[in-house]
């Protein structure tokens, strides 16, 4: 079991994600930035210290959204993950004033796009993880 913090950043409609190819099905799926909670760190220092480090940029206005289980396969493995959901601003417009990033996690180097909220509630694309896709309209009810 890992325990991981993702982030929810929200700019004019659409949501920051992470852009995944799924090596052993064949698709493309998305997931919000964030990454694993270290020994003794907490979950809120952890999703600020992954927002630093992957894309260079403070947050503002960090909220705990839910706490998720996710439990999934992949690569024919069983997989468990607890979700520490979190929702915050960033106002660099570095990252805000374009449709991509490329990101730098550790050593893997992946993309982030911004994809409109109303596009991921109507599942348009594959979002992870699975919880997260049943509340995004609860999450933001002024969008959809």
């Amino acid at each position: 079991m890992r325990a991981i913090a993702l982030c929810l950043l929200e700019h004019q409609g659409r949501l920051l994600l992470q852009e995944f190819w799924h090596e052993h099905d064949n698709y493309h799926f998305y997931r919000p930035p964030g990454g694993g909670i270290e020994h003794g760190e907490l979950a809120g220092d952890a999703v600020r210290r992954e927002m630093r480090e992957e894309l260079d940029a403070e947050i503002t206005d960090l909220e705990l959204i839910d706490v998720l289980e996710n439990i999934f396969e992949y690569g024919g493995d069983q997989k468990h993950e607890i979700v520490f959901l979190f929702r915050a601003s960033v106002l660099d417009a570095r990252i805000t004033g374009v449709p991509e990033l490329q990101l730098m996690d550790n050593t893997y180097n992946f993309r982030a796009v911004w994809k409109p909220v109303e596009a991921l509630i109507q599942q348009e694309v594959v979002l992870y993880p699975v919880a997260l896709r049943e509340q995004l309209g609860a999450i933001f009810p002024h969008i959809g």
